[in-house]
């Protein structure tokens, strides 16, 4: 059979090229506006801020640094094929010098309406760019590649260590630009409008066009057939808030049948986990080794502590620290961190936000499935 991504090459490279030198033009307008450029694009721009080295060039300077650390990370893991992100980025840092050179023919805005304007426009075309470039599956930029090895040598979810790695360019750039400029440089109210609104645009523009351009693209139903964990993961979960009483998050466990609960703040972001565990030794007051009803029932002040339970809020003795897994996992991952964490089960986060629950159960009938 053939391959479609292979015979649809001819429209993937325009498509992956567009996409790159529409992002590289919401960057150059970014610029223009000057009110701070997207957090990826921060460190080139730093660099060209101080040092008076032309942003493309910067750019491309940037991109190998991160080959570079992604030798490092994964030495022998390292795959010879993925140096062709030195290849995209050179690709990316010419587009990036053609672009600003396009914004010389405009004037420098001076009111803010028309420079936040700019900046709002400028995550647009960021985001319509990325819905072209990822799709086409051609060569992914060394800021993904670094990303993806450090997730790896970390064993931290790949939305995590983007957070994470898009935070430290940021704070890199500001105190660069703070102590050798004294202003804030790259880094403005653009760089947080980028962090924030290219996302949410992309999903809305995938939303509204993915499909035709699925299609223009020939992407086939197994690539964007959705991974065997967000396919077994359990979709319905009930969460309980900081403020919830012990009493109904009790009757929630006890009615749903299930052996915890996450906890999440107003915006839906998980911040707590209550387990039947994390109850049960409460109840116990100790730290024995084997935990049961029996045990239970021996201590002397068991019916003391079950009324001082009865009068707690979620907050008292949910754990904070909450072991979860990321969207984007493979289930060899997942069940290498269930297991080296010794739990059963795990939200499953994508943008920071969860999005299901992962339990050991799931993992199992999807294998004897597999089997059958």
């Amino acid at each position: 059979m053939e391959n479609t991504k292979g015979s649809r090459l001819f429209v993937r490279i325009p498509a992956y090229v567009i996409g790159l030198l529409i992002m590289t033009l919401g960057v150059a307008i970014s610029v223009k506006s000057n009110l701070g450029v997207s957090p990826v694009s921060s460190i080139p721009y730093t660099i060209t801020c101080v040092v008076g080295l032309e942003m493309g060039k910067a750019t491309i300077l940037f991109h190998a640094v991160l080959v570079l650390l992604q030798i490092l990370l994964l030495r022998r893991a390292f795959q010879a094929k993925n140096l062709l992100q030195i290849f995209a980025g050179i690709l990316f840092g010419y587009f990036t010098t053609f672009c600003n050179s396009l914004m010389v023919f405009f004037p420098d805005p001076t009111n803010l309406i028309v420079r936040l304007a700019m900046m709002l426009f400028s995550t647009g075309l960021i985001a319509f760019g990325l819905f072209w470039y990822v799709p086409a599956d051609i060569i992914p930029l060394a800021g993904e590649g670094a990303m993806l090895a450090i997730s790896k040598t970390i064993k931290k979810p790949f939305p995590t260590v983007k957070i994470a790695f898009d935070v430290t360019m940021v704070v890199i750039s500001l105190v660069t630009c703070l102590i050798c400029l004294h202003s804030l440089g790259s880094v403005g109210i653009g760089t947080i409008a980028a962090a924030i609104l290219v996302g949410m645009e992309l999903r809305w523009i995938t939303k509204k066009c993915g499909a035709q351009r699925d299609a223009i693209l020939g992407v086939t139903k197994k690539e964007t057939a959705q991974s065997p964990l967000l396919a077994i993961m359990k979709q319905e979960v009930y969460t309980v808030s900081e403020e919830t009483s012990i009493r109904d998050a009790l009757h929630l466990i006890t009615e749903k049948k299930i052996s915890g609960v996450p906890v999440t703040d107003g915006s839906q972001n998980l911040i707590g986990f209550l387990s039947d565990g994390d109850i049960l030794r409460f109840l116990a007051d100790v730290e024995p080794l084997f935990i049961n009803a029996s045990a239970l029932q021996e201590l002397p002040n068991f019916e003391e502590r079950t009324k001082e339970l009865m009068a707690m809020q979620v907050r008292d003795i949910a754990k904070k620290q909450v072991i979860s897994v990321g969207a984007e996992m493979e289930l060899g991952e997942v069940c290498q961190i269930l297991t080296e964490n010794h739990i059963k089960k795990a939200p499953v986060l994508e943008n920071g936000k969860m999005i299901g629950i992962i339990n050991m159960s799931n993992i199992t009938k999807y294998v004897l499935r597999k089997m059958m």
